[in-house]
């Protein structure tokens, strides 16, 4: 074994047996690295011979050391809060109790079949502030599971750990699907009329009339909202979504704070003490999110009324209303979270006999109706809603309604059937014994063709 220069380095190259591997070591001086042989040439036939501490490492590490790893290396820099939150959630509750044991590079595609299929008799775990509904883990959560294993495993890769990724190929397990209950547009219609609780109504028309999200309604301000008379004539008024309101876990916050990664303009006050969240104003799911929406007149002249309540309210309230800007805000002041806009919604579908829908159905129903109404125009309907592929406003979003359905088959009656149809002639049972005598005798006809003559 003799050292090798590379570049401004020296290399050397050796097998350490039981050990498959090839291993190299790169030293500044020649001297280190014939130092180093006489170790390993010393060590080797004694069966004292360990790889380096670097590759013992990945040839040891275990699933759930490698995934604590992946968190700190990886997902503090490409995470949202969101996905950062329900990652350390779904590693530390079901990963880590699963697999996290094995060593990384003894997982195999059987491995993972096996632990989703057991994952499927395992009770969910209840976070903090969730009912517990005695469920176990479902499908889609297995699914989003299997998308965070392939991923890190991706990157187990790209860091030397193993070579092959057993997540791509493994199978998960499919349940029903069930699609999104979504009103009617006749529905929504219905239970504009019926509501009258101010703030869920406001909600659901920019909902519906602007295709907002609920965390963006939520966090709607009035400066970023612009109405005026002159447009409201001119159907013009427009409103800006800049930011969400969102109740995020405060360990969360930290971590991305400290990578400079956080995207909170502004956290509220906290109403009760050792609370593990912070609602904050953030900035939007998406890049594409952040946009200008036109606004319908009839949603506009909501907005011009509510404003007008809420300033009746801060004068009445000689200083005690807690003035956030807030365009739907609890009777102080205070920003509404979407569990109280998710309980209006509720009574009012539970008062008024309404089909049972969540509040974010309605953006379906929103996106359902502009690509109506603007002809199929999808990019037009995609600048609405803030969905970074198009392909989301007709694959996820769009639903089909039974009165449009019957509208085309409407329309396929009378401008293809109809107008293939042979026309029906005017009973004549003169002319029908005719044409049957001349049938009958074609003499007949040819005298007659000759007789015209």
């Amino acid at each position: 074994m003799e050292p090798k220069k590379r570049w401004n380095r020296w290399q050397i190259t050796y097998r350490i047996p039981g050990y498959d591997k090839l291993y190299s070591e790169h030293f500044d001086t020649i001297e280190e690295a014939n130092i180093r042989i006489a170790e390993i040439e010393y060590k080797r036939p004694r069966g004292l011979l360990k790889p380096p501490e670097r590759v013992q490492k990945s040839r040891f590490i275990s699933v759930g050391d490698f995934l604590d790893e992946y968190v700190s290396r990886y997902g503090v820099l490409h995470w949202g809060d969101s996905y950062y939150s329900v990652s350390v959630h779904r590693i530390n509750d079901y990963i880590k109790p699963g697999i996290g044991h094995m060593l990384l590079k003894d997982v195999t595609t059987r491995d993972l079949d096996e632990f989703y299929s057991t994952l499927l008799e395992t009770p969910a775990v209840i976070l903090p502030g969730h009912k517990d509904t005695t469920k176990t883990v479902s499908y889609s959560v297995i699914d989003k599971i299997n998308d965070l294993i392939r991923s890190a495993m991706t990157q187990a890769i790209k860091w030397g750990y193993i070579s092959f990724n057993p997540a791509i190929a493994a199978t998960i397990p499919k349940g029903p699907s069930k699609p999104r209950e979504v009103w009617s547009p006749e529905d929504a219609k219905r239970a504009l009329s019926v509501c009258t609780d101010q703030n869920l109504k406001v909600a659901m028309l920019l909902a519906i009339g602007c295709s907002l999200r609920v965390g963006e309604i939520l966090g709607l301000q009035w400066e970023n909202v612009h109405i005026s008379e002159t447009s409201l004539q001119d159907n013009s008024s427009v409103l800006d979504v800049k930011q969400e309101l969102k109740r995020c876990d405060k360990t969360t916050l930290k971590v991305l704070e400290e990578k400079k990664r956080s995207n909170v303009y502004f956290t509220f006050p906290e109403t009760k003490p050792n609370c593990r969240t912070s609602l904050v104003l953030k900035s939007p799911k998406t890049e594409s999110s952040v946009r200008s929406v036109y606004i319908p007149n009839t949603v506009a002249t909501a907005l011009r009324d509510l404003k007008k309540q809420q300033e009746r309210r801060i004068q009445e309230l000689h200083g005690l209303y807690q003035n956030y800007d807030m365009v739907i805000a609890q009777a102080d002041g205070r920003p509404t979270e979407e569990r109280l806009i998710a309980r209006a919604l509720k009574l009012l579908e539970q008062e008024n006999n309404l089909p049972e829908v969540v509040f974010h159905s309605l953006r379906h129903l929103s996106t359902s109706m502009k690509l109506q109404v603007s002809g199929g125009d999808i990019k037009a309907v995609q600048g609405d809603t803030g969905h970074s592929q198009a392909s989301m406003v007709t694959n996820v979003y769009a639903h089909t309604f039974d009165e449009n359905r019957k509208r085309i088959a409407d329309r396929m009656e009378s401008s293809f059937f109809e107008a293939t149809v042979p026309e029906k002639r005017d009973a004549n049972p003169e002319r029908d014994q005719i044409l049957s005598l001349l049938a009958e005798k074609p003499e007949l006809a040819a005298l007659i063709l000759a007789m015209a003559k």
